[in-house]
């Protein structure tokens, strides 16, 4: 072959990569066999490998470099064509058509290669050309388009994949059941070339299935390249290990997929050829072709990868290959097929049992004698052992420093904003007895002591809405044994010291050790339940400004006077019309919550870098605040919004001066007491079981009993005071955990995923924060009383929309109204079928929605046990859904 022959030879230009893991002795080896870049799967093991573009030659003995070869085929003219010396030329196999088998010779590969050297020469003697290689240096663009023999380029794309879990993927199991169902398989073919082997196969899928309409040329297209009858799009072949640990392709089957539009369900054929089928390096010996096609827009579990996928696993089985082998018959594959496949998951089951008791028996302990404060003790050697190192090991690098620096300040913003508005609230509820100055006041305190005592430090201690609700409750009932209010201070603080002391007798016992039993439907449900309550107070404020404010035409007179909404229904008291408030706060809460969404979500913009991003996201609550504070006192101050107002007599510390309190009273106290224990000894451990999640990746243990003895510490002084109670919150504990780790953002099948890498765990951010908050004193009322009640309200919206995205359960509510194609790609959509998805969901929302009815719906003896329904969920999903759901399903979607 001369050398303007072998100039216009295909050049493969080749993109090959593996992906996920490291390269060691085994990415070595793989990349020797063109797997280049080899980064292997977690474990080091390699199972299956896809491939895009994969061209077919007959070089099954793989020993010819391709250097070498152009060598040869230079310089001795026919010879490597005709392989005179026994060794096949590898640039001249990727230039024949594909499909010969390894008992055939070269000579239909040969045959095609002389026709186009022949027209190529040609085309060179007609213009002149002496030295192609010379001129075609010198081809613009354009006329290398024209070029009748110009060389085409071929892009491989190489990536290594696991084995799928067929047996714990819900769409794996039904994909094989739906195909031995009704299988179409294909018995001793023996086409020799690749096009007429699949030509075959989707004739028999029309034959089979003639509702299809298929149109066979554009089905074969979708298999085979466009451009190159020698190249299939993608397939997914195995990868095994030899006895001298190198990596080699499995050789026996390959899985082709295509997607078509005209396609609406997912299509398999089984073809077992009579011979071994050459399909080039790696593929010599082809005994079972799977092909796979799929429609081109459908759910990420039912795409052609996954299925094609779900085959090639099974085929990875040497016994169910050899099985099939000996199968002559739809119903014989069906049956052998079918058994095969039990055989494979019975042994599967058998190495998990294994595994379970190797695990139960590795754990099991003697029994060892309970005494009071043992686990107390346990949580105190945890949390203690490195309390120095809480304030010093994270301020070595610079990093690490600004991170904290950037914490603080959101913590102090997020924390002392929406304070101001509970301080409203806890102002119209108690009568003005307790107002944003203790709130401040409270959560400073209670933020110190929690930063300096805590076993766990990023837990946030905070006054939530369940706490303002039982204050309300408190101010109620004092009201039987004192109509003027009084009362409320001394009942508050027995019942304040009530729950202190059952918190403390829970740390004492021990009883935290029932949060085995508290699942993650559980810890979701009371998030949530917390999102709703946000949410509920700041829509009771806007009815409440229409329906005080809001004014319309009397439409039962001629008299041109309007009046307002609860006018209208009690003729008794006059109120004021003035439509603009209601408009007003209305408008300031949709544009601060708007304004506050939108920078919470500029890390997730492709602006600036991402440390940069996340700095303006944590700053999001006081852009939100400033731009709703301008707007509605300065644009429009004409208008006279409400603003939070302190009694500014009453000292800052001021101890109770208890009255003679009845029986009545003290029994009702230490009710009360008790039923607040339970609210907090639930939410504050379910906060803490939040940032203790093993996805968080903290090395600190949990200590449940050391933080809730801290609880019962904090608390009890605050209530001396008559000051807000406080205990461990959702949703700025995982928040703060958010704020603090190094988060790695990744996008599978077009989603986007973020992994925890690292979190600091430093007690600094806690103490500094809240010392800032206590510094804050000094600005109320002036400057924060000009902020607008309205303001302060769409807080509590913000709040409650950034929370929802740390609940797995609010995604899968919203799945419910998704497209099956854009389903995320995650594990509970993989191993769960969708109807059980969607009723373990509907299951939540019923438990959530009996929580919030209760709560916000309920009489005031009603709301009282509202902790008790929280409690009843941990045996509701111990027992009952176990019998709705199986247990295998409830494990993946509530572990």
């Amino acid at each position: 072959m001369s050398s303007e022959e072998n100039s216009i030879l295909k050049e493969e230009v080749g993109e090959q990569r593996v992906e996920n893991g490291e390269r060691g002795e085994f990415g070595r080896h793989l990349e020797e066999l063109g797997y280049f870049g080899g980064e292997l799967e977690e474990g080091g093991k390699i199972d299956l490998v896809v491939t895009n573009s994969l061209a077919f030659d007959d070089d099954s003995d793989g020993e010819d470099d391709r250097s070498e070869s152009m060598s040869r085929s230079t310089q001795g003219g026919d010879r490597s064509t005709q392989g005179g010396d026994g060794r096949k030329d590898s640039t001249v196999a990727n230039q024949r058509h594909i499909g010969v088998p390894t008992y055939k010779k070269n000579s239909l590969a040969q045959h095609h290669m002389r026709r186009r050297i022949s027209k190529t020469s040609a085309y060179q003697e007609a213009n002149g050309r002496k030295s192609h290689r010379k001129k075609k240096r010198n081809i613009s663009f354009m006329e290398a388009e024209q070029v009748e023999g110009c060389t085409k380029l071929f892009h491989t794309r190489r990536r290594v994949i696991g084995l799928k879990n067929c047996h714990d993927e819900a769409r794996a199991v039904r994909d094989v059941e739906k195909f031995l169902a009704h299988p179409i398989v294909l018995f001793k073919v023996h086409h020799t070339l690749w096009e007429d082997i699949v030509e075959e196969m989707i004739c028999k899928l029309c034959t089979e299935k003639p509702h299809l309409h298929l149109d066979v040329e554009q089905t074969i297209k979708s298999v085979i390249s466009n451009d190159a009858d020698y190249v299939i799009p993608e397939c997914i072949q195995g990868i095994t290990m030899n006895s001298q640990g190198i990596p080699v392709t499995e050789q026996s089957y390959i899985v082709v997929m295509g997607a078509m539009e005209t396609v609406n369900e997912n299509q398999v054929i089984m073809a077992i050829l009579e011979h071994p089928f050459n399909f080039g390096r790696g593929a010599e010996e082809i005994r079972f072709i799977c092909l796979v096609l799929c429609p081109t827009k459908t759910k990420q579990t039912k795409s052609a990868i996954q299925v094609a996928r779900t085959y090639a696993t099974l085929l990875a089985d040497d016994r169910l290959r050899h099985s099939l082998l000996e199968t002559h018959s739809s119903e014989e594959f069906a049956r052998e097929f079918e058994l095969e496949c039990n055989r494979i998951h019975k042994q599967h089951e058998r190495k998990e049992k294994i595994a379970t008791m190797s695990i139960k028996s590795s754990i099991a302990e003697e029994p060892e004698s309970w005494f009071p404060c043992k686990d107390l003790i346990k949580d105190i050697r945890e949390g203690y052992k490195t309390y120095f190192q809480d304030y010093i090991e994270e301020l070595k690098s610079t990093t690490s420093i600004q991170k904290i620096i950037s914490t603080t300040l959101f913590l102090y913003f997020s924390l002392l904003l929406p304070g101001l508005a509970f301080g409203v609230l806890l102002s119209k509820s108690t009568g003005d007895r307790v107002d944003a100055k203790n709130v401040v006041v409270a959560q400073c305190f209670g933020g110190v002591m929690w930063g300096l005592l805590a076993g766990q430090p990023l837990v946030v201690v905070w006054t939530t809405i369940p706490v303002i609700i039982y204050t309300k409750i408190i101010y109620q009932i004092s009201l039987n044994w004192d109509e003027g209010g009084d009362f409320f201070y001394t009942f508050y603080a027995m019942t304040g010291l009530s729950n202190a002391f059952f918190l403390i007798v829970y740390a004492v016992c021990g009883a935290s050790k029932v949060m085995a039993y508290c699942s993650r439907s559980t810890e979701e449900i009371v998030g949530l339940f917390v999102s709703i309550a946000f949410m509920v107070e700041a829509i009771k404020y806007i009815v409440g400004q229409f329906t005080n404010y809001y004014c319309f035409p009397d439409l039962l007179s001629n008299a041109t006077t309007h009046r307002s909404v609860r006018a209208a229904y009690d003729d008794s008291t006059e109120y004021e019309c003035d439509p603009n408030k209601p408009l007003l706060s209305l408008l300031l809460v949709v544009i601060t919550v708007f304004v506050g969404v939108q920078i919470f979500n500029f890390k997730y913009s492709h602006y600036l870098n991402d440390v940069k991003r996340v700095i303006v996201a944590d700053y999001a609550i006081v852009v939100a605040v400033i731009a709703g504070s301008g707007l509605g006192t300065y644009v429009f101050g004409d208008i006279l919004l409400a603003h939070f107002s302190v009694n500014e007599d009453r000292p800052i510390f001021q101890l109770v001066q208890l009255q003679q309190p009845s029986a009545g009273s003290v029994i009702a106290a230490i009710g009360m007491g008790l039923v607040m224990s339970i609210l907090f000894f639930m939410e504050g451990n379910i906060a803490e079981s939040v940032v203790s999640s093993s996805s968080n990746k903290l090395k600190r243990l949990p200590t449940y009993h050391l933080d809730m003895l801290v609880t019962g510490v904090i608390n009890a002084i605050l209530s001396i005071f008559c000051l807000p109670l406080v205990h461990g919150s959702l949703p700025h504990s995982p928040l703060h955990v958010r704020a603090l780790a190094d988060i790695e953002e990744r996008v599978e099948n077009g989603h986007l995923t973020e992994k925890v890498l690292y979190v600091r765990e430093t007690r600094i951010t806690n103490v500094v924060a809240h010392i800032l908050i206590g510094c804050s004193i000094l600005m109320i009322p002036y400057p924060l009383n000009i902020i607008p009640v309205p303001v302060l309200y769409a807080l509590f919206v913000y709040l409650a929309i950034t929370s929802l995205g740390e609940f797995q359960m609010w995604e899968r509510f919203c799945l419910i109204f998704t497209e099956q194609s854009l389903y995320p790609h995650n594990h509970y959509v993989r191993k769960v079928p969708q109807k059980v998805i969607h009723c373990f969901t509907t299951l939540q929302v019923i438990q959530l929605g009996a929580l919030c009815l209760i709560s916000f719906a309920g009489t005031v003896n009603l709301k009282i046990f509202f902790p008790f329904i929280i409690i009843i969920l941990m045996p509701i999903r111990e027992k009952i859904l176990p019998a709705l759901i199986s247990k295998r399903h409830l494990l993946t979607l509530d572990s």
